[in-house]
């Protein structure tokens, strides 16, 4: 009798431990860095990157919920991560028709972040980009990565931390610049150890090093402050698309790639994603929205995802291309070299939808795109019009054939321009374009009226006329020489009227007016 009892008792507690499918709890700080639980399934049968996992997260206390899918990892090993969006006690679930990835169950305690500056997911204040956690605006003035490396391959950063520090200190420390733009991955979503990005029919299942490097990638720069922009594809007629998949636009290879994409790079911070350039050859406006719809119904944080239209290239008319970005994350547009003007059009096209300028503007020696490239004094000046225009995104390089690694030879500009509106905070969420407070051509003007505060920018100039009956009262400004390393003028207080402010010789002047 005694030993049948010992026996039920020992089987009792073998079946309470198969059946236990409570993980370990796990801490972690608000918005980064990112939590990771493995699990091992050896069981399992038919392609591992087809087996669905979905995991839900919610907060305890709010109800919000996260949902996500697991990522085979190799070796029988599946993984799911999470960044917590708000502090206190989560807990998850499982479920899945694999029953070794099924009801598995935990809790997540999110606390606050050591780092006061820290920030969480790309978010948007109306037609402004900004961010999760600081809930500040931002302009994203990015540079062309593979001119920084001297290559497009994720090679070229993989297992590459230092590398990546480097180039953090020297373009967004430096220079100035708040992020890196990606080139078309394309086939090394595949393939890791091909020679070029062509994406072939062979080409069916996610290479982890290819992940490995962008994730790198975007944790190190989203901590130092900044964003990762990257492109999904690049052009078919170099066969960078999906219709070079077997399964095509939207098969299986195709959904794969986008399910892989949305689990492992989904819960991680600082990234949003085009899907590539040279659209209108190989892709519609329908199909694209489609796209998007799909990456987000497997996404559970939230991620700017688009992709530009064939223009405009000129002119400041951006009706047509905006029918195509109607269903997109952000307002996307081909525009060479543009103005100030078309900056505005390009904001005033769809309202409350942030924009980037998605065409990469590049200075490079190249006759047959003279008309089209810039130099270092445009980009300058790009930076503040985009800018004051309301805050229109940039892709910014400097071809490494005429400077090794992509440096600018007057990086105080862009740095400049950083300083003034990141440092000092004067790019506000309530800022609107007031260019009717001064009779000067060619003036813009920014207006907080929450913060009682304006910046006002003019080229070419030693005066210019401002009337500032609306700040109320006295206000102090400064002015600053765009074309020098940061220096603030400080010319006391101005009154509360209609006026003529003096420069100290004729430049490109940046002033800020009130209290920021």
């Amino acid at each position: 009798m005694k030993a049948n009892s010992l026996l039920v008792i020992m089987l009792l507690i073998s079946f309470s431990c198969v059946t236990d499918n409570n993980l370990p709890e796990k801490t972690g700080t608000i918005w980064y860095p990112y939590i990771e639980w493995e699990v091992v399934n050896s069981t399992f049968s038919g392609n591992p990157f087809d087996i669905v996992a979905n995991v839900h997260f919610q907060h305890k206390k709010s109800k919000i919920s996260h949902f996500t899918q697991m990522f085979y990892c190799g070796d029988s090993v599946w993984r799911f991560r999470f960044t917590g969006t708000e502090i206190g006690m989560w807990d998850f679930i499982t479920e899945s028709v694999d029953p070794d990835l099924d009801g598995l169950k935990g809790d997540v305690l999110i606390t606050e972040n050591s780092n006061q500056e820290a920030h969480g997911f790309l978010t948007n204040f109306d037609s402004k980009w900004g961010w999760e956690g600081t809930e500040k605006p931002f302009v994203p003035q990015l540079v062309m990565l593979d001119y920084i490396m001297e290559s497009k391959s994720p090679k070229a950063y993989y297992k590459s931390p230092e590398l990546i520090e480097n180039k953090l200190d020297l373009f967004i420390n430096k220079h100035g610049f708040n992020g890196f733009h990606v080139p078309a991955i394309a086939g090394w979503w595949f393939n890791f150890d091909s020679p070029d990005n062509q994406v072939k029919p062979t080409m069916q299942h996610p290479d982890f090093r290819t992940f490995e490097a962008l994730e790198l990638l975007i944790t190190k720069v989203h901590q130092a402050g900044g964003m990762v922009h990257i492109w999904l594809w690049g052009d078919d007629q170099r066969s960078q698309t999906p219709l070079r998949l077997k399964g095509k636009k939207g098969g299986v290879e195709d959904r794969r790639l986008q399910r892989y994409i949305a689990s492992r790079l989904g819960p991680v911070p600082g990234w949003s994603l085009g899907y590539g350039f040279d659209l209108d050859e190989w892709v519609t406006a329908y199909q694209l929205s489609t796209w998007r719809d799909s990456m987000h119904s497997y996404m559970g944080w939230h991620h700017f995802v688009g992709g530009r239209p064939e223009g405009p290239n000129r002119g400041v008319d951006h009706t047509k291309d905006a029918k195509w970005n109607k269903r997109l994350d952000y307002s996307s547009y081909e525009h060479h070299r543009p103005t100030y003007k078309v900056y505005v059009n390009s904001i005033e096209a769809i309202p409350g939808k942030p924009v980037l300028s998605e065409d990469r503007f590049r200075i490079r020696n190249e006759k047959r795109y003279k008309g089209k490239d810039y130099t270092e004094e445009l980009v300058r000046r790009g930076v503040y019009q985009s800018t004051m225009a309301g805050g229109v995104g940039n892709i910014w390089g400097l071809s490494p054939q005429l400077e090794p690694g992509g440096v600018f030879l007057n990086k105080k500009w862009i740095k400049t321009w950083s300083v003034f509106f990141d440092k000092k905070n004067r790019f506000l969420k309530d800022m609107k374009r007031a260019n009717n407070l001064s009779t000067d051509d060619n003036t813009y003007i920014i207006l907080s009226e929450g913060a009682n505060s304006l910046v006002l920018y003019r080229e070419d100039a030693n005066t210019v006329q401002i009337d500032l009956s609306s700040l109320q009262k006295k206000q102090p400004a400064i002015m600053v020489d765009t074309k020098r390393e940061y220096y603030e003028i400080n010319f006391g207080d101005l009154t509360a009227k209609s006026q003529i402010i003096k420069f100290p010789y004729l430049s490109d002047w940046i002033v800020a007016i009130g209290e920021f």
